[in-house]
């Protein structure tokens, strides 16, 4: 009996042993260290913050998940969020929030999610790394189109209020234009002076500066999505019945002026340009044959402080039967060349000398009108060409990326 009963115990310790060490086997092992996971970011953009994040880890072999809002902190090793207490297995690991940034000097923002799948963790492996390439914030803001000669009246007279250029997000990526400048330039395509100093490759010596208000945040632009900038932001087929309304632009330069037979008409509806600088003390308008350049500016610094600190003053040398001539000084204000994010020679295709616009910001150039006082110029526009995929050619050559004298699109509509 006292063998029976012994041999007993033995056999229930022996299954007791058994049944402790299956069961420890089944047992998760935890990771005793932290997962570390890594946001590689988009190339190109610089000052990136990631909002409103959440990150979740699915384990594949029990379907348990592990989630964590505002979990992505900015480390010296780039955008990592930590787990403790993971346990060993496969995983989905899910990434989604916002980030906000600039590309270009201009400020963006953009939602992102990122998927990787059956990703290893273990002991000896506790991090991993997601790249977000779901966008790309190349491209930018450009011109994509000038209206700068003006319609005609049915009695075949000039009638030039009617000028407008649009602005595009060329980019895939929420652009805000606030303190986006539109330049003209001061030096004309049609008359090749060589300047003292030689800064074109430094600044852009400007005429006219007007720029979009906002504090950082306040005009968003979706990709693809344009601002239409009207000189005068009125119905202009009252006065011109060839004309086009433009009343439901989003911005129209405003000048204020003393002089009663000069005043700007001012449309409520329609948010004025902050106007930094213009040549005339009267009305603005665009060079209509284009004897100028036009470009975008994302501004640096203040209004007050461009004006104290921006002036440009130099001479030119007019050559004339082999002989030097300096002229006058020229004293306006310029914009360093590094705050270009796009800009476009323009001038009359018999007329043209050179390129205001160094090589870095447009190698080519474009127009309305073959001769001087070109008649057929009215009426007509510089437009950028499309890619199949719906983008603007930006090659930085407008004689490749416009079409010269083509229809305007408020004509188009």
């Amino acid at each position: 009996m006292k063998k029976t009963i012994f041999w007993s115990l033995v056999a229930l310790l022996t299954m007791g042993i058994t049944l402790t060490s299956c069961s420890s086997d089944d047992d998760p092992i935890i990771i005793n260290e932290p997962v570390s996971l890594t946001l590689e970011m988009p190339l190109g953009i610089q000052n990136v913050e990631v909002l409103n994040d959440m990150v979740v880890l699915t384990n594949v072999n029990n379907n348990k998940t592990i989630v964590r809002s505002n979990a992505i902190q900015k480390t010296a090793d780039g955008f990592v969020a930590s787990f403790e207490g993971v346990e060993e297995g496969s995983y989905n690991v899910e990434a989604s929030g916002t980030l906000t940034f600039t590309v270009d000097g201009v400020e963006g923002t953009s939602p992102f999610e990122v998927k990787q799948d059956n990703v290893v963790l273990s002991l000896s492996k506790t991090k991993i790394k997601v790249t977000i390439n779901t966008f790309t914030a190349k491209g930018g803001f450009v011109l994509s189109e000038i209206f700068f000669t003006g319609t005609t009246t049915p009695e075949g007279k000039q009638y030039s209020n009617d000028q407008y250029l649009i602005i595009t997000n060329n980019s895939d990526v929420t652009l805000y234009a606030d303190q986006l400048a539109i330049c003209e330039s001061s030096f004309l395509s049609t008359t090749n002076y060589r300047y003292v100093p030689d800064t074109n490759n430094e600044i852009f010596a400007v005429d006219a500066l007007y720029v979009i208000p906002g504090s950082g945040n306040d005009v968003p632009v979706e990709p693809g999505k344009s601002l239409t900038i009207a000189v005068n932001a009125i119905n202009h087929t009252e006065a011109n019945a060839n004309s086009f309304d433009l009343s439901n632009a989003d911005f129209e330069f405003y000048d204020e002026t003393s002089n009663p037979n000069y005043a700007d008409v001012d449309n409520q509806q329609v948010p004025n340009l902050d106007k930094w600088f213009c040549y005339t003390a009267t009305l603005y308008s665009f060079h209509n044959r284009g004897f100028r350049a036009m470009a975008l500016a994302k501004m640096q610094t203040t209004k007050e402080d461009w004006l104290a600190n921006y002036a440009y003053e130099g001479k030119y040398i007019m050559t004339f039967n082999g002989t030097d001539y300096e002229m006058d000084v020229v004293k306006t204000y310029k914009v360093p060349m590094g705050w270009l994010i796009d800009g476009v020679n323009l001038s009359v295709e018999t007329e043209w000398q050179w390129n205001v616009l160094p090589a870095s910001i447009d190698s080519g150039w474009t127009y309305c009108g073959k001769l001087l006082s070109d008649k057929d110029r009215y009426n007509k526009a510089v437009i950028r060409k499309t890619t199949d995929d719906g983008k603007y050619v930006d090659t930085n050559n407008s004689t490749n990326d416009f079409n010269a004298e083509t229809t305007p699109s408020r004509l188009a509509q």
